[in-house]
């Protein structure tokens, strides 16, 4: 009798399954046309969040330059050095980490000749990342 159970049991499951197989999603056009907009504006992000050590904030611009030529020298390994102006001030940042935890261990090292570094966040290309600071 148990065996009996057990083989109708499997018999009525693997029916079940095929029934599952020929049903259908009916959509709303609505649904549909956000999905699609969804996908196409991840194909278009080119970007993700990570990481940068601010290394000078400054309304000076000679200053601004000047650090950069010092963290160009002290670290010329790290070839993602870029600036930005926010009205009136220079803001130096480098590297590109995708964690916290790497770029505090690199603020350590920077710390050193930039005692005013910070790390921010902002929106980094994935090919800027820095895997490994030597």
């Amino acid at each position: 009798m148990r065996l009996l159970l057990i083989f109708l049991s499997l018999f009525f499951f693997s029916i079940s399954m095929v029934k599952a197989q020929d049903s259908f999603v009916n959509e709303e056009p609505a649904v549909t046309n956000l999905v699609k907009k969804f996908i196409e504006w991840n194909k278009d992000k080119n970007y993700v969040i990570g990481w940068r050590i601010q290394i000078i904030n400054t309304d000076d611009r000679r200053k601004m330059e000047r650090a950069m030529s010092k963290f160009r020298s002290k670290f010329p390994y790290i070839s993602n050095v870029v600036w930005e102006q926010v009205n009136p001030y220079y803001r130096v940042k480098v590297g590109g980490f995708n964690s916290k935890l790497k770029a505090q261990a690199f603020l350590d090292e920077v710390k050193e000749y930039f005692p005013s570094a910070i790390t921010v966040w902002e929106k980094i290309r994935e090919s800027e990342f820095i895997e490994r600071v030597d």
